[in-house]
């Protein structure tokens, strides 16, 4: 992905919205960006760390054990604002 095609991706999506950088498998390295998905969930464990999950995903395929408490829980999380999360080619 170059600067011009991240760009448009980028106007796609709430100027106001935090960005995410996806770590490799490792933890370290680096990757070109292949994309980035702005319909991400963001949830910080840390002032440097999260957990990251698609806003289409049912609570199951996002992890939750199911439940009716769990079930709400995930339909409050994706009411909530979104994240850009850009991604690496590997």
């Amino acid at each position: 992905m170059n600067v011009k095609e991240l760009i448009k991706e980028l106007l796609k999506m709430d100027p106001e919205m935090e960005v995410i950088m996806q770590k490799d498998g490792e933890g370290n390295g680096y990757s070109p960006c292949a994309g980035a998905d702005g319909d991400a969930i963001y949830i910080a464990e840390s002032t440097y760390s999260g957990e990251v999950y698609d806003a289409s995903w049912s609570a199951e395929e996002a992890g939750f054990d199911w439940n009716e408490d769990s079930e709400k829980e995930w339909k409050e999380l994706q009411k909530g604002p979104r994240a850009c999360v850009l991604f690496p080619t590997n």
